[in-house]
């Protein structure tokens, strides 16, 4: 009995349950859930993520004449992606320079394509920085943006943060903890 037990918990690793995003040419992942991805020029354009719904900041950047330095590129979106298995994201087939800015201009279009089918991503959200280096501190840009739109990645998922969730968590709440967020409510609303 144990032995089958360890067995199946082996065939059932966390691996199992965790998703991949690959990106096709000229689309790169800055963030997941608010936390900026590190990169590296030996990237293979995939990142294991956990399944589910996450918040993936992306960035169309391509060069397209070889001899030519100039890279067209667009500011980073930010998607709300349902992650299942391996997930690739990807945009409009994109052949110059010049129909890419084009393109961008108008507004690019965002595909998932996974285990659920392929759809196009509703209502990217493209993020604005401002300064010398815009999007430098690509982590503060996000939280600026998901506070400005009442939207929480901190639990690993994204949702709609809104009055009626906030009631319907309080409501769930032990006694002890409601307990704690009235304390804690007193003390800040008195400062």
């Amino acid at each position: 009995m144990k032995i089958t037990g360890l067995l199946l918990s082996l065939a059932i690793s966390p691996l199992a349950f965790s998703g991949e995003i690959i990106t096709n040419d000229g689309i790169s992942v800055l963030a997941v859930n608010g936390v900026k991805v590190e990169s590296s020029f030996m990237s293979d354009n995939t990142l294991e993520v956990k399944d589910g719904k996450q918040q993936i900041a992306v960035r169309f950047s391509k060069k397209f004449d070889i001899d030519d330095n100039r890279f067209t590129e667009s500011r980073p979106f930010l998607l709300n992606v349902d992650v299942n298995g391996e997930t690739t994201i990807s945009t409009d087939k994109l052949y110059s320079a010049e129909q890419a800015g084009q393109k961008i201009q108008a507004g690019l279009n965002w595909y998932v394509t996974n285990d659920n089918g392929k759809y196009q991503v509703e209502n990217p959200t493209e993020l604005h920085g401002k300064g010398l280096l815009p999007y430098s501190d690509i982590e503060a840009l996000i939280a600026d943006t998901n506070r400005d739109n009442n939207i929480d990645v901190s639990s690993g998922t994204v949702k709609k943060v809104t009055t009626n969730s906030l009631i319907d968590e309080y409501r769930a709440a032990t006694v002890e903890q409601k307990k704690q967020f009235k304390i804690w409510l007193i003390n800040n609303e008195t400062r």
